[in-house]
């Protein structure tokens, strides 16, 4: 098993499993409230999804939430898979790695679940990847699980993330930046899996493109005081600019130190993106703001304004609490945070017509199906094309680098999915 799930997870995984065991609460979501089911008559088919809600997550969780009931919406309402429904069972770990372990073994051995999605934090989905070879289930990541070592150091036959990751994205940044800013650059993660993977993975981008990360700053997750962190960020010109990699309520409390000092004014802040983390309208503090992005919100390819058009119809079928975490139906966009969810699980369909999926007992060949998805950009996949790499089961996807100008996200250079880079060498056994 992986480090990160022996550290995290293990130490308490046996006592918190007796805990929640009395007392897991699951919301089930038959493909959200829809009532046009069609043929869709047969036994359901169970998704364990793995939903974080916490403080940290909330803007993430909610958005996986309205991602995923809306592909399930979709899915049913055109039949479901060969008849039989999907049925969501949604359990809240609230970013407790032991728990989402735990939560995700009783998905599968009490809620008799066939396929679990999800996990938010990155020890989650690590622990949650090395825990499926034993329940022989298929497990996909969704909105967030973005450290490399799902795909560069403990792939497994079991497990796939459809969204790309790490140096997926990060190594033609680091060259787009380079190329356009300068050499010199620092970065702001939180301290732990995905943050630490991802200033691995930058510092590594940036020197393969000839440039240098001369500053690491790493912020505790969830620390409300950052300033004494950010006010180490030189602004004498030693650095060309800052990348920040924070996710959740921790990135808004950075820009706000940093725009307090008049970093963002001064050099160019990369890597924050998405106006889901913001109502659904960027504030001034990200405005030039560069990043990889798989999904955009201001965008006019028919297949995006579509699926942004049911995204918002959707909403109305939620709980009143997730939308409000979104910032009202009226505002809330399907971004950065919460797009993977949809795309997986359409993919999901995909893979489960092919191998003709009933319940867990077909595993073996959803297992080969999805190994051999590919897709081009459409209904399934609105943001761009898609391929799932069948050694590490790793997914690629379009990629776009783009730059906040106002409330536009103006896209400076297009990456095809057969051009991203590969994490590693892990190889699927």
């Amino acid at each position: 098993m992986g480090d990160e799930w022996r550290r995290q997870v293990a130490p308490s995984l046996w006592r918190r499993l007796a805990v929640a065991a009395a007392g897991l609460m699951v919301a089930v979501a038959c493909g959200g409230t829809t009532t046009t089911t069609q043929a869709a008559t047969g036994s359901p088919i169970r998704i364990g999804v793995i939903d974080d809600s916490g403080t940290s997550s909330a803007i993430e969780g909610a958005e996986m939430r309205v991602n995923t009931d809306l592909a399930i919406d979709e899915v049913n309402a055109a039949g479901g898979i060969k008849g039989h429904k999907l049925q969501a069972i949604y359990v809240d770990p609230k970013g407790d790695a032991a728990e989402a372990v735990g939560m995700a073994q009783q998905l599968v051995q009490q809620q008799n679940a066939d396929v679990l999605v999800g996990g938010v934090f990155s020890p989650e989905c690590l622990g949650i990847q090395n825990l499926v070879p034993r329940l022989q289930v298929a497990y996909l990541s969704s909105t967030g699980c973005l450290s490399e070592a799902f795909a560069a150091a403990q792939c497994n036959r079991y497990s796939f993330r459809f969204s790309p990751a790490g140096r997926q994205g990060i190594f033609p940044l680091s060259q787009y930046l380079v190329k356009t800013y300068g050499k010199k650059w620092s970065i702001v993660y939180s301290d732990y899996a995905y943050g630490q993977s991802q200033a691995a993975a930058y510092a590594l981008g940036l020197q393969r493109a000839g440039g240098e990360l001369v500053q690491k700053v790493a912020i505790p997750l969830n620390e409300t005081n950052v300033t004494p962190f950010i006010s180490k960020i030189p602004t004498d010109g030693s650095i060309q600019g800052v990348i920040n990699t924070q996710a959740g309520a921790d990135v808004l409390r950075s820009l706000q130190a940093m725009h307090q000092f008049g970093i963002n004014k001064k050099m160019p802040v990369a890597g924050v993106f998405g106006k889901e983390r913001w109502a659904g309208t960027y504030p001034d503090v990200v405005n030039g703001s560069l990043a990889v992005a798989f999904e955009l919100s201001d965008t006019n390819n028919k297949y995006a304004v579509a699926y942004h058009k049911a995204f918002r119809a959707h909403l109305n079928k939620e709980d009143a609490s997730i939308i409000n975490t979104l910032g009202g139906a009226d505002k809330a966009v399907p971004g950065v945070a919460g797009y993977q969810a949809f795309p997986t699980i359409m993919g999901l369909k995909l893979a489960m017509i092919a191998s003709n999926f009933t319940s867990k007992q077909d595993t073996g060949k959803l297992i080969s199906a999805l190994e051999k998805l590919k897709a081009p950009q459409g209904p399934d996949f609105p943001g761009g094309a898609f391929a799932m790499n069948k050694s590490d089961h790793q997914g690629t996807m379009t990629g776009y680098i783009a730059k906040i100008n106002g409330q536009r996200e103006e896209v400076v250079t297009t990456i095809p999915p057969d051009k991203l880079p590969a994490i590693g060498n892990c190889q699927v056994k």
